[in-house]
């Protein structure tokens, strides 16, 4: 054999083998299983998975142009042996890092980074961030905490996404609604509660995109704890946060904002104002009521006269 023909065969079976080499890797070969596949499977003790994966749902995300092993860097041409692929030293120890909280697959969720570093910059500075972190703790949020899977995640505009100017207080509430969290870190177990009495909840419940959310105060990513002097809602600082919205706040004015229980005088002066308005409506269908009902008795009255 000639060594143009040796070469021909060469390039000929390295190009059968190329395809063959990715073929495991793309998501399509992924979703050749995963879309058809349904239940759960437990990863370790009280983890499932669902291994399911909706491919329309995936197709209409924020994230339909990445591959499988784009996030789930970990895992090989061979899906039922154990991920043992090699990952970048600095996603290995963000994974560690996150570890506590990311069981499941805390390369996967470190992967985040890759796309978004600022804004996991600021989390890593965040209250969130470092009781994940460095606490080691479990109750804090990462990335699928807020933003839910990364398969069906949808842009911030999206009423569907969880993290919509009017999805963000249920995000949120989700954890900071929870007695035991507020026992554990000390804040108020009726916060959200209270804002949504208040007149920026009931503005955002009338779907009015201008009233603040969570985030337009607290910030997002990059959130502070309520002792920390960064805080955007700590100390003076609130003057700068109302002010966004409301030109001239002074201090006065912002000792008003708070989503602590209200003052008792307040709670029984809405009561009362509540019972008064409802009092004077229902006495108004009574009377319009009773009128009408004195027409009718007057017309029939004389109806009766005539005829006699």
């Amino acid at each position: 054999m000639s060594n143009r023909l040796q070469a021909f065969v060469i390039l000929v079976f390295s190009l059968m083998l190329v395809p063959a080499a990715y073929a495991g890797t793309d998501t399509a070969s992924c979703m050749t299983c995963h879309g058809s596949m349904q239940g759960t499977i437990e990863k370790a003790p009280g983890v499932t998975v669902n291994v399911h994966i909706d491919q329309e749902k995936f197709q209409n995300s924020v994230h339909s142009f990445l591959d499988c092993v784009s996030c789930h860097k970990s895992f090989t041409l061979q899906p039922h042996k154990k991920p043992s692929a090699s990952v970048d030293p600095s996603i290995a120890r963000l994974a560690q890092k996150i570890s506590s909280k990311s069981k499941v697959d805390p390369v996967a969720q470190a992967s985040c980074s890759e796309c978004h570093a600022d804004i996991y910059k600021a989390y890593t500075k965040s209250v969130h961030g470092k009781n994940v972190m460095r606490k080691k703790s479990s109750d804090g949020p990462v990335c699928t905490s807020c933003h839910g899977s990364p398969h069906y995640i949808q842009a911030k505009s999206s009423p569907e996404s969880r993290v919509h100017h009017l999805s963000v207080v249920k995000t949120c509430g989700s954890c900071h609604e929870e007695e035991k969290m507020a026992e554990k870190y000390g804040f108020s177990p009726l916060v959200m509660e209270r804002y949504l009495e208040s007149f920026h909840g009931r503005k955002l419940a009338l779907g009015h995109s201008g009233a603040p959310s969570c985030s337009s105060c607290h910030g997002a990513h990059g959130v502070k704890g309520q002792k920390d002097a960064a805080s955007p809602v700590v100390g003076t600082n609130k003057i700068a946060t109302c002010e966004k919205c409301h030109s001239g706040a002074t201090e006065k004015f912002v000792a008003a904002i708070t989503h602590q229980p209200l003052h008792p005088i307040a709670h029984w002066s809405e009561i009362a104002l509540i019972v008064l308005t409802l009092s004077v409506f229902i006495f108004i269908v009574i009377h319009v009521l009773l009128d009408i009902y004195a027409d009718i008795r007057d017309r029939l009255f004389r109806k009766g006269s005539n005829h006699e």
